[in-house]
């Protein structure tokens, strides 16, 4: 496990069980609970009425929501905010890079395009998200019988500069 300190730098965890849910990703992100990601992540920057969490200097937000099926109040949408950071811009190698720890480990790269002109994407699939976000699920299937249960996609948002922000989110619709 990695936990991350208050300058953004990541650093060994102790091997210390995580209280509630363990976490499916790296570091606290898609599918974690808001606990879980708490313990890696540090208490949440915006008061309890905000609708979006905030981590780390604003520079990761989350939005939870109470899966239907599981109970468990969970992410569904991660943002990585670079410009919020001393590296306002990375490479797309370094954006999934920095990604990789918001999104389930058991991820599987499915297919990557350019959704526009500003915007690439890459769709995985996970059975760990599959189980969390059952209920998510369950009912994006009534709406499209061909979704896939752990289907996700991570938006790499860029200008002629660089990338500068990632969006990781549950479905399939960028």
């Amino acid at each position: 496990m990695i936990r991350y300190t208050n300058n953004n730098t990541p650093e060994p965890a102790d091997e210390e069980a995580v209280a509630g849910d363990p976490l499916i990703t790296k570091a606290g992100g898609l599918g974690d609970t808001k606990e879980a990601t708490e313990q890696f992540r540090g208490a949440d920057e915006n008061d309890g009425d905000a609708g979006i969490s905030s981590y780390q200097n604003n520079t990761i937000l989350v939005m939870y929501a109470e899966d239907d099926v599981t109970k468990k109040n969970t992410a569904n949408n991660v943002t990585l905010s670079f410009e919020a950071t001393d590296s306002p811009r990375r490479s797309a190698e370094e954006a999934l890079l920095e990604a990789s720890s918001v999104i389930p480990s058991d991820a599987v790269k499915v297919k990557q395009y350019t959704a526009d002109e500003g915007r690439d994407v890459v769709q995985y699939e996970s059975k760990l998200l599959a189980e969390r976000l059952k209920g998510y699920y369950d009912f994006a299937e009534t709406l499209d019988p061909e979704s896939k249960p752990g289907t996700f996609i991570v938006i790499l948002k860029h200008d002629d500069k660089g990338t500068f922000s990632v969006v990781v989110g549950a479905g399939n619709n960028p």
